[in-house]
Formats: structure tokens, C-alpha cells, sequence
């Protein structure tokens, strides 16, 4: 539970970056909304006093272009962190706008403390793609400004010293609402995170699943071809697997396979991803790898399994071995699936060497 709060407060950059992906269209849906809305209470203006009505409809507009120029920064995809310095920035001159709006009319002042409460409701609908943190303090500002604004004496007949009583336990009853908000996205996110880790992990290797390493696979070889860097990829399958799970059966075959995998990972680089292709196959994307580096990246794999005795039960250990086809990205490779074709090509004419060895595609 501490851990689940403090991440609400103190968010990573993974989950602030898909909240503002996720919510950002709501946000635009709410920022226009806004914008109308405060373009037509206008027309409350008029009810209240007609003549000062007339002074006060170019700044209900103009409050309400500085809201809808908001919601077109969501929609462009600005930074976030510029959206947001826009939003803080855009509440000050609207609270401002709003003030004087009010003393432009005849007993404005007492009349619309509604408006305020408009204001104080609106990170609760405008502001759902930036972080608790940052939606408290848009919250503070749009709660403090008023006060302050009148104790500057910004406006006549503002009762700067009721405000604070009113609007204070009101925005602390919204921040309380706001923080529920996050709570409920925040584990929203960890649930849809979980899920796609269990999408794209085997279950026993902790390597990727056969879907997760054939998109990685089509990604990288999309991201190759726009920037003109090379692509390899290496498939690796334990030699004579069939005997283990025969002779030993298959907890000592899942002890096989995870012991292989432990090695792969502790010879490739970070940025290269491995997954189980099937049953003891697996196969490994090495972006920015020509065929060169493949090949002796290939045979360090294969040398590090035969290199390193198994514990299959508490009683036997084995020294296993490995066969492994290499392949490169090449112009005539119009799809992934012919990629990794020819990379299990190259496998089996390893296989069909005798084993415990690496053979190169052509």
C-alpha cells in the first residue's frame, strides 16, 4: 500500500508518459467543452446587468480562445511538459480575466462565486493527464489566486477575506477527489502493465514469448530499413533435447532449457532480446549487428553452453550443446517471416553438420 501511494505522489516517467496518452483525448474533449461553456456565460452576464455586459464579452471570448488554444496543444501532441506549463499559465490569465470580468459588473462580485467554484472544479475534468503532484498544485493556484488577487486590491469590492473560507474546504474536498482519481488510473496502469508483461513473457524462461520476439523481429527490421543501420538474428536449439526429457523427464528438460537461456542472456548485449520460439528453440534479435558480429556472437553462445555443465536433478549434471543458424537483414527481405525463415534454415544445416555448431545463411 505505501509502495501504491508513493508511486500516486512520486509517479515514474513510464506512467505519467501513457496517463497523458490515455487521457489526453478526454482532456481535449473537456477542454473544449470549457471553452464553450465559458464563452456562453456571457449571456449570465447580461442577466445580471445588461449594461456592464457590454464591457465584459470581449474577455469571456478571450478566456475562452486561451482554453481552446489548450485544448490544440493536446491535440497537436505538444510535449507534455509544455502543455502543462501552458495550462498553469493559461489558469492565471483566466482567473485574472474572470476577476475583472466580475468588477465590470454591477455587484458581480457577489453574484458569481459560483464561477470561482467552476474554476476549482476544473483539474478534476481539464487536468487528467498530468500527475497527482501537478494537478494539486494547478488545484492551489486556482484556489489562491482570488484572495490574493483582491488583498492586492486588484478589484473593487471583492471580499478577499471570505474567499479563503469558502473556496478552502471546497478545494481540499476536490484535491481528496482528485487523489481517488489517481489511485483508481494508477492501478488501472499496473493492471494493463501486468497483463502485457504476461502477454509477451514465457512463463518458464522469463524470455519473451514466440508473438512478443516475431514483433520485436518486424520492428527492428522496420527501424533498420529507415535508418540504414544492419539487423541480425541468431536461432539457437539445444542439440539432442529429446534424450533429456526421456532419460531425466521434463523437470530436468525445463532445467535444461532454463540454464541455456540464463547463458544466452549473460553473453548478449541489453539491447538484444531473446524469445522462446518453440519447445527448445529459441531465437535472438541483434539490432545494429552485421553478419560479421552475428557469427562470432553465435559462436561464444555455442561455446558458453558446451562449455558449462548442467545440474539436471540433485544428482546429474550434463554438458550440453547447441546448434545455431545466423542470418542478416538483406534488401530482398520483404517480411519478417522470410527473415527468420532463413535464419532456421542456416539452423538446420547446422543440425544436419552434426551439431554444436553455428552455420551462416548465404
Amino acid at each position: 500500500m505505501g509502495h501504491h501511494i508513493k508511486q500516486v505522489v512520486w509517479p515514474d516517467r513510464a506512467y505519467v508518459d501513457d496517463k497523458f496518452d490515455h487521457h489526453r483525448l478526454f482532456s481535449i474533449i473537456m477542454t473544449v467543452a470549457t471553452s464553450i461553456t465559458v464563452s456562453g456565460l456571457w449571456g449570465w452576464d447580461y442577466v445580471i446587468d445588461p449594461a456592464g455586459a457590454q464591457r465584459t464579452i470581449g474577455l469571456r471570448l478571450l478566456m475562452s480562445g486561451i482554453i481552446l488554444l489548450h485544448a490544440l496543444l493536446l491535440h497537436f501532441r505538444v510535449p507534455r511538459r509544455l502543455t502543462t506549463a501552458y495550462a498553469f499559465l493559461g489558469a492565471f490569465t483566466c482567473q485574472m480575466l474572470f476577476i475583472e470580468v466580475l468588477n465590470r459588473l454591477d455587484h458581480g462580485m457577489q453574484a458569481q462565486f459560483s464561477g470561482f467554484l467552476f474554476f476549482t472544479f476544473l483539474p478534476l475534468l481539464v487536468m487528467q493527464y498530468v500527475p497527482f503532484t501537478t494537478g494539486t498544485l494547478f488545484m492551489v493556484l486556482i484556489i489562491a489566486l482570488p484572495p490574493v488577487a483582491g488583498a492586492v486590491g486588484f478589484a473593487r469590492d471583492f471580499e478577499y477575506v471570505k474567499y479563503p473560507l469558502l473556496l478552502g474546504p471546497v478545494g481540499a474536498m476536490f484535491i481528496c477527489v482528485l487523489f481517488a482519481f489517481e489511485q483508481i488510473n494508477y492501478t488501472n496502469y499496473e493492471n494493463q502493465r501486468l497483463l502485457r508483461l504476461v502477454a509477451i513473457t514465457d512463463s518458464l524462461t522469463g524470455a519473451g514469448t514466440r508473438r512478443h520476439i516475431t514483433e520485436t523481429a518486424a520492428r527492428e527490421m522496420v527501424r533498420a530499413r529507415r535508418y540504414g543501420g544492419p539487423l541480425s538474428v541468431l536461432m539457437l536449439d539445444i542439440d539432442h533435447f529429446k534424450r533429456i526429457n526421456d532419460t531425466w523427464g521434463h523437470q530436468a528438460g525445463d532445467h535444461a532449457i532454463l540454464a541455456v537461456v540464463e547463458l544466452c542472456r549473460a553473453t548478449i548485449r541489453e539491447t538484444d532480446v531473446i524469445g522462446r520460439f518453440g519447445g527448445e528453440e529459441f531465437v535472438i534479435v541483434l539490432p545494429q549487428t552485421g553478419r560479421a558480429e552475428a557469427e562470432r556472437v553465435a559462436e561464444r553462445l555455442r561455446a558458453a553452453v558446451a562449455a558449462t555443465p548442467v545440474a539436471l536433478t540433485p544428482d546429474v549434471s550434463v554438458t550440453l550443446t547447441c546448434s545455431l543458424g545466423v542470418t542478416e537483414l538483406v534488401d530482398d527481405d520483404e517480411t519478417v517471416d522470410g527473415l527468420l525463415a532463413r535464419a532456421d534454415e542456416a539452423l538446420y544445416a547446422a543440425k544436419n553438420a552434426g551439431r554444436n555448431r553455428v552455420s551462416v545463411a548465404a
